[in-house]
């Protein structure tokens, strides 16, 4: 064995050499392929990951800007184009710096980015070149990997309200702020909607006010002693009012009525049953409000309204449609009696119902007659009283946490946001449904301006409203949401997604107060949950749809996500 090993070495034959030249060469080859593919494949799992991290920041900001670009003016006016420059800008330095961080150094070129859709759905290609260490000795320079992507930038639709109260302290010290609040009335709508982000067009917000003036518990008490007064002339007026249709007529002869003077006997029974009205502009508005003007009541001839100032100009008007043969009657001998005129609460002057300034098309209302309306309210009341403080404060909060504040589930909510007939009505923060749905999402806000204290919580009640807690842990309840148990729940249901008969919404609910930091009764109130101190009265007088908004942004910051 020894002398054959000496023979094999001595050996100058080449089929060694070639021998080992075939078994070495493949075995190399495989090294240096395992090699450089390993390497290959973690850098396409690290390219993979900062990729998909990298995308999912890009979209989360291009579904921003879409959605404040939408809700400029309703509309997505960005081009493909500028989605693409848009990711770009996100997602580049978001991919480098991942990448970098596994470990590895990003040569220039080594990647490519391209953007083969750009719309709702976008699909995002990545390819990355690796370059080979040992394969490159056998004509294999690089590698590549890529990645596709589909990412769907859809914005979610999402639909806000927002209701807002404003309780507004009316005595002798607060004319500036009754100056301000009415200056600030015509734009209110377009300068919340601009402080908020919000296109003064969109229609994925509506915004409702309810204005209320509120003075010192003694001009309740008045009120309270005027309406003992003012129901008892009331009643006698009836009485007169009775006494003087009954001495009408009689001069026509005997004999049965004609058919003209059934005619004129009904239309002066519908005068007398119709409210009143008054003109506004080229519209006639029905009276509802105390300081409305009382001037016409109307009847309906032939399909078509009339309004008339008496019962005489009723009549005069007859006599021209019908003739004056018909009148029929002759004329009293008793003189006809004057209503009494219903005394005003100064104490908490009250607007019923929301204006709304975002009207639905078939109320036939337009934001400018509305404009006008909350305008003219704030205009109404002047400064005056407030010889005693504290003020009526806790009156006003009472009858502000239960207003009738918007209810998502309504025809009217359907209507304004167009929602498909099968979908879901859900607020934001609901639970998801499986079925479609829509995002209707009421936010109620309750806004004080003041320079005083709250007052005695029991003379509210007996004086000024007879709902009002007579406790602050009570007010406290009612700010929660919870009716005092006293009280017997109204019979209509609770909005869907609430408490049982809620008075206003928990999640979003806000309350701001401009007036000294420190005062009492405020002072309670301050530390109740989503209460906010704006700042001074004059900062309330001149800063106050600032507040307004950055207090709504802050409650939802979701709020430009409006689109559709």
């Amino acid at each position: 064995m020894k002398n054959f090993v000496k023979s094999f070495l001595k050996s100058e034959g080449g089929n060694f050499a070639i021998i080992m030249g075939l078994v070495l060469t493949p075995i190399v080859m495989s090294a240096g392929v395992a090699i450089d593919y390993s390497a290959f494949k973690r850098m396409d799992a690290r390219m993979q990951l900062s990729a998909e991290a990298a995308m999912l920041a890009a979209s989360k900001e291009v579904v921003r800007v879409r959605e404040a670009d939408f809700a400029d003016n309703g509309v997505y006016n960005k081009t493909n184009a500028q989605i693409v420059e848009e990711l770009n800008k996100t997602f580049k330095p978001f991919f480098e710096a991942n990448f970098a961080a596994g470990g590895y150094d990003l040569l220039p070129g080594q990647y490519t980015l391209e953007y083969i859709e750009a719309d709702n759905n976008t699909k995002v290609l990545v390819t990355m070149n690796y370059d080979t260490a040992v394969m490159k000795a056998f004509g294999k320079n690089t590698l590549q990997a890529s990645r596709e992507m589909i990412i769907n930038l859809k914005v979610q639709p999402r639909n806000y309200v927002i209701d807002i109260v404003m309780c507004i302290d009316a005595t002798g010290s607060m004319q500036n702020t009754l100056n301000a609040v009415k200056a600030s009335a015509k734009t209110f709508n377009t300068d919340l909607r601009q402080e908020m982000g919000v296109g003064a067009e969109s229609e994925k917000l509506k915004i409702r006010i309810r204005p209320m003036f509120y003075r010192d518990w003694e001009e309740g008490q008045q009120y309270k002693n005027a309406m003992v007064t003012y129901n008892a002339q009331l009643a006698q007026y009836n009485i007169d009012y009775a006494a003087y249709e009954a001495s009408l007529g009689g001069g026509g002869g005997s004999g049965a009525p004609s058919v003209n003077q059934e005619l004129r006997d009904d239309l002066e029974e519908d005068w007398e049953d119709s409210d009143w009205y008054y003109k506004d502009g080229s519209k006639w508005k029905e009276a509802t409000k105390s300081w409305h003007s009382r001037t016409h009541k109307r009847v309906k001839y032939k399909k078509k309204w009339y309004y008339l100032e008496s019962i005489e100009a009723l009549n005069e008007w007859l006599d021209g449609v019908l003739g004056e043969d018909t009148a029929g009657g002759g004329s009293s001998p008793l003189p006809e009696p004057t209503p009494p005129t219903k005394p005003i609460n100064k104490a908490l002057t009250m607007f019923d119902d929301f204006i709304d300034l975002d009207p639905n098309e078939s109320s036939g209302d337009t934001r400018e007659d509305q404009n006008l309306t909350f305008e003219t309210f704030l205009g109404s009341t002047s400064a005056s009283g407030g010889a005693d403080l504290p003020e009526a404060a806790g009156a006003c909060m009472n009858e502000a946490i239960r207003s009738e504040w918007f209810d998502n589930q309504s025809a009217e909510a359907k209507e304004y946001f167009n929602v498909p007939s099968g979908d879901v009505i859900i607020k934001e923060y609901d639970e998801v449904p499986a079925q479609s749905y829509t995002k209707i999402t009421p936010i109620p806000v309750v806004v004080f301006w003041s320079d005083a204290a709250i007052n005695s919580l029991q003379k509210s009640r007996d004086y000024i409203s007879a709902t009002t807690p007579t406790t602050y842990p009570e007010l406290h309840t009612l700010w929660q949401g919870v009716r005092p148990s006293s009280e017997t729940p109204p019979p209509a249901p609770a909005p869907v997604g609430n408490a049982s008969d809620p008075l206003i919404d928990q999640d979003f609910k806000i309350m701001i107060r401009f007036g000294p930091e420190y005062s009492s009764g405020w002072n309670t109130v301050h530390d109740w949950e989503k209460v906010h101190y704006g700042g001074s009265l004059s900062t309330g007088n001149t800063q106050a749809v600032k507040v307004i908004a950055k207090e709504i942004l802050r409650a939802v910051p979701d709020l430009l996500r409006v689109g559709s």
